[in-house]
């Protein structure tokens, strides 16, 4: 039987879209804004157009990234897509893995989203995940680092990434046919990559296809690939081999492609698409037990996962002046990856997952412009094979939502919002097995939690240009499964982690003021933030090790030796409070031939227990700062860019601090404009260019795996 949710945006799908103009095409919002925000434009005719005009925006701390700027950045993954915009860290995992780290939180606490749907792969789970996302397919990444979040649910309290993409098409192409194609080469660590898209359109039927193919080896690296010092620091024990130069299983290799498509309409449109993905990427040696001997020998952990989603999509720009769209999505997505030592399967997980949203915009005589909806969530997860560490579960999730945003007068509005979610967790297996115990944990039937999240914003226009912005917001998010029921050893985050099932859900209460200011090519932003979390959810380093060679495998207070040594980390909820900033300036230069910009910017996010005798928050990005210098002259563009990263000396209990680094990239591109439809960008991008040693505080393998030394990029886009 179908989902009820599913019923409904078929439903929704009924209505009849009226026949178009062979060459009708609509225009798309502005970006980062979702479709549910448009409204049909009053009184239009329907000549060869149909209108769709946008809300204002929003006062929260958004970043969009799209056309000549996301082609620049786009790389292999999106943490490092990402790692410039202010706020945001990329917490690599090796090459292979790129997560996104927002103002110092990420898991759980960061929804990823394609289309408005969920990527629903396992990178929430574990950071040696990775996200199920092609950033070359992308036409636009949208970051919410605030408040604005709400509408998306418990799982994006910490901020949300938006990724758009044209798979489900909404506009027919002008004659009927357009295209683009990349390819790029970067040559540390010798990878390829390659794209392309074709959009074919008539009467009221669009078609998209694409695909994308990305392979590369071994990642080159300045100095050793291990952190001795730290590595005995942590562990208590000296490795018994490192790696100059190179990070051994660092290989990776992703394909797929997508179809879809739409009727498309004077009142809207109606369409489908399906999506492939698999990747296969290496953990980095070291693993305890896992090829610290030989380095040079047969790789060891390696991840293949796959990934098919389909998705189906509408919007109808109703006749009513009172509620202008109504927005559906319904997807299915089908995960799992398996994780093998050297060929030998460690694990299976699959993730198997229902999603659907259902939105209104509601407007009232141009004071009131808002969204009502509810979003609804299915997923079944399981693991199976020798490194079990989660019990299979499904979780059920229903959320209602409501953001409104009032003009109060001509420079001041006040934007505010509720949502409301009831998650259920039950649990497939009535016990589980804990490896070095030996009774084994009951579980419980069902676990339930009911979560709130309220927000408002006020945003007064002081001047021309120049807005500020008050933010507070009260969000909470249940646990995840992995958070109450892990139990087991984890090799790929050399780590032996045990949830618990009596955590509580989480509270934080967000405070933030922020300053936009635009004038003459000058602009500002600048953001702060406090943040008071009750009953945070972590991983705490317990001071033990799980030895996993005797027989039976037990705990003990010493590592005998790397190889068959795993430290326990236990998830924890403990009140928790943090600040930060992010600010960015752009200074245009007196030089007009080649309009030279200066860009300064720097962000910093600090969080520390209540509890005195616990210390700091753990695996927090330090302090960043730095300049960009970028000019242009006709289709040239160029931009210096140098930052400085300082000390993470607050580590964490039991954690290793990082050093500081300086980094150096440079950026080029040519905009060639070939004919009327024929465009064509070609770029080149240095990075580490002075081969600093960088080893990310936010991650489980910095003292493993560093950052990529001195890479050079070149590639090209081409639209036609």
């Amino acid at each position: 039987m179908a989902p009820l949710p599913a019923g409904m945006l078929l439903t929704f799908l009924a209505i009849p879209v009226v026949q178009a103009e062979s060459d009708l095409q609509t225009v798309a919002e502005e970006p980062g804004e979702t479709r549910a925000q448009t409204v049909q434009k009053e009184n239009i005719q329907l000549l060869d157009t149909m209108v769709i005009k946008t809300t204002a925006q929003s006062a929260e701390a958004v970043s969009k990234m799209h056309e000549r700027e996301l082609r620049l950045r786009a790389a292999d993954t999106l943490g490092k897509t990402l790692e410039r915009e202010p706020g945001v860290h990329n917490l690599s995992y090796g090459p292979g893995v790129g997560q996104v780290v927002i103002r110092g939180m990420g898991g759980p606490r960061v929804r990823v989203m394609q289309n408005g749907i969920g990527t629903h792969d396992a990178s929430a789970m574990s950071q040696d995940y990775a996200i199920a996302a092609e950033t070359m397919l992308a036409d636009r990444i949208t970051v919410y680092r605030g408040p604005a979040a709400l509408r998306f649910g418990g799982n994006a309290v910490g901020g949300m990434v938006d990724i758009k993409h044209q798979r489900i098409p909404d506009k027919i192409p002008k004659n009927g046919f357009a295209g683009r194609t990349e390819f790029r080469f970067d040559h540390n660590p010798g990878e390829k990559a390659g794209m392309i898209g074709l959009d074919m359109g008539k009467n009221r039927v669009a078609l998209h296809l694409d695909y994308f193919h990305r392979a590369g080896g071994n990642t080159h690296i300045p100095g050793y690939a291990l952190d001795e010092k730290a590595i005995v620091e942590q562990f208590q024990v000296q490795p018994t081999g490192n790696s100059k130069g190179v990070i051994q299983n660092s290989r990776t290799q992703s394909q797929g492609g997508s179809a879809g498509i739409s009727v498309i309409g004077d009142a809207g449109y109606v369409g489908g698409s399906y999506h492939e993905l698999t990747k296969n990427y290496g953990v980095p040696p070291a693993i305890p037990g896992r090829g610290d001997e030989d380095l040079s020998g047969p790789e060891a952990v390696r991840i293949d996962m796959r990934q098919r989603r389909f998705d189906l999509e509408g919007l109808w720009a109703t006749p009513w002046e009172f509620l202008p769209s109504i927005e559906a999505k319904l997807g299915y997505i089908d995960y799992a990856h398996d994780e093998k030592d050297r060929g030998s399967p460690l694990m299976r997980l699959q993730n198997k997952v229902w999603e659907s949203r259902l939105e209104f915009n509601h407007q009232h005589n141009g004071w009131l412009d808002g969204i009502a909806g509810f979003q609804w969530q299915d997923r079944q997860f399981s693991q199976n094979g020798f490194q079990t560490f989660t019990p299979a579960s499904g979780i059920s999730t229903l959320g209602l939502f409501l953001t409104e945003t009032l003009m109060l007068a001509d420079r001041v509005s006040l934007e505010f919002g509720a949502r409301y979610d009831h998650q259920t967790t039950t649990p497939k297996d009535d016990a589980v097995r804990i490896p070095g115990v030996v009774a084994p944990l009951p579980l419980p039937g069902q676990l339930r939690f009911n979560t709130y999240s309220l927000a408002a914003s006020l945003n007064y226009e002081a001047f021309a240009g120049g807005t500020l912005h008050l933010n507070w917001q009260r969000a909470q998010r249940a646990p995840d499964v992995q958070e109450l029921l892990t139990s087991g050893p984890h090799f790929a985050t050399r780590s032996f982690e045990l949830g618990r099932i009596d955590l509580k859900r989480e509270q934080a209460d967000h405070f933030e003021l922020g300053l936009n200011l635009a004038h003459n090519g000058f602009s500002l932003l600048a953001n702060g933030y406090y943040k008071r979390i009750d009953n945070f959810i972590y991983l705490q380093n317990q001071g033990l090790f799980f030895n996993f060679s005797p027989e039976p495998p037990r705990f003990q207070l010493a590592c005998a030796n790397l190889q068959n040594c795993l430290p326990v980390f236990g998830y924890q909820g403990d009140d928790a409070d943090f600040w930060g900033y992010e600010t960015e300036l752009h200074i245009p230069l007196p030089f007009s031939v080649y309009s030279p910009r200066l860009k300064l910017f720097s962000d910093y996010v600090r969080g520390w227990f209540r509890d005195s005798a616990l210390g700091d928050v753990p695996r927090l990005p330090p302090l960043r700062a730095g300049f960009e210098l970028t000019a242009s002259h006709g289709p040239w563009q160029a931009g210096l860019r140098y930052t400085r990263a300082l000390a993470q000396n607050r580590p964490g209990l039991k954690e290793t601090s990082t050093d500081g680094y300086d980094r150096l990239d440079l950026d080029m591109s040519y905009d060639w404009k070939a004919t009327s439809r024929i465009k064509l960008l070609l770029f080149s991008k240095v990075s580490n260019m002075t081969q600093s040693v960088i080893r990310h505080s936010t991650s489980f393998l910095r003292n493993f795996a560093p950052e990529p030394g001195f890479s050079l990029e070149a590639g090209f886009r081409a639209t036609f």
